[in-house]
């Protein structure tokens, strides 16, 4: 006698970047990329894409579930694990008997960071308050750098302490530099460098494009070399380079978002300290790293300004 086949679960997303789903219909056939506590990546031909929660925010390539959704799936697959895209049926099919993630009826969204005319009155107040919050506690990079130790040299013209610190100094002399030779000796120490599936230095230029982004404050001579590293050569982790890719067309998480936007406009310390301490939570060090970045950001902007 043939055996019924086993009724599959069908997971119905809560939300998802509105973008997926036309990038999955070109690459529909895909594969278990990486797993985690919080979710899993799965990759479609270039490109990564995360299936989870919104742990560390909205991700600028997420398809969002609850925690619930999540354990279930994670218990219906395993790393080799198939995955295809159904176009018709909306939604990722996790081997032929595993779960399915459905996108029929979620929400979809797109994260963006306006960009803002910034005056020098309103740099001043607002990197006050930042540097506050951030300084409220000792806080060390995932490069070792001690922000309050590398502020305060930089604030006073002193030199840096130690080889990174110096190369992240040299990295802010380049930001608005035309000059490319320059511009890729520095980038080729920061991209890639660190320890995890998103490097440090790849959080800082992520947090210094979310600055970028609503400011202006790189060259585009800097913006195109960074583009074609991350494009062109295999200087860190397929994550962290996904991260970049998406930075550099302009997306974010929704934490990334959310601080960037508050620091180019008129705020108070107290939404300024909720919105960071959500960013500061990421990770073990993508929180600080990013927010990092976001500070080399302002302080190349009042450099401009002034």
């Amino acid at each position: 006698m043939v055996r019924p086949q086993a009724r599959r679960t069908i997971l119905h997303a809560t939300e998802y970047q509105q973008q997926i789903p036309f990038h999955l219909a070109n690459q529909p056939v895909c594969q278990i990329h990486s797993i985690f506590q919080n979710g899993l990546n799965i990759k479609s031909g270039n490109c990564l894409f995360f299936v989870g929660t919104v742990k560390n925010g909205r991700l600028p390539f997420g398809i969002h579930l609850t925690q619930e959704q999540l354990k279930q799936l994670l218990n219906g697959i395993h790393e080799n694990s198939s995955v295809s895209w159904e176009p018709n049926e909306r939604s990722l099919s996790f081997g032929e008997t595993g779960p399915i993630v459905s996108i029929v009826g979620a929400e979809p969204f797109d994260w963006r960071i306006s960009s803002e005319l910034v005056t020098r009155e309103l740099l001043s107040d607002n990197l006050a308050m930042f540097v506050s919050v951030l300084l409220e506690e000792p806080r060390v990079t995932g490069l070792a750098i001690d922000i309050e130790s590398w502020l305060t040299r930089h604030l006073e013209g002193r030199s840096a302490s130690g080889l990174t610190e110096q190369l992240i100094s040299a990295l802010l002399d380049v930001l608005d530099s035309s000059e490319t030779n320059d511009i890729e000796q520095q980038l080729r120490f920061v991209i890639g460098r660190g320890k995890g599936l998103t490097p440090s230095g790849d959080d800082h230029l992520v947090g210094l494009l979310a600055i970028h982004e609503a400011t202006g404050i790189l060259s585009t001579a800097f913006v195109e070399t960074l583009r074609r590293l991350a494009e062109k050569e295999r200087l860190t982790t397929d994550i962290g380079r996904e991260y970049l890719l998406y930075a550099l067309e302009g997306k974010f998480s929704s934490t990334v978002v959310k601080a960037a936007s508050e620091l180019t406009r008129k705020t108070d310390i107290n939404m300024l300290k909720t919105l960071l301490s959500e960013l500061l939570d990421m990770g073990h060090s993508s929180g600080i790293d990013t927010v990092f970045g976001m500070l080399l950001g302002l302080l190349a902007l009042r450099r401009k300004l002034e």
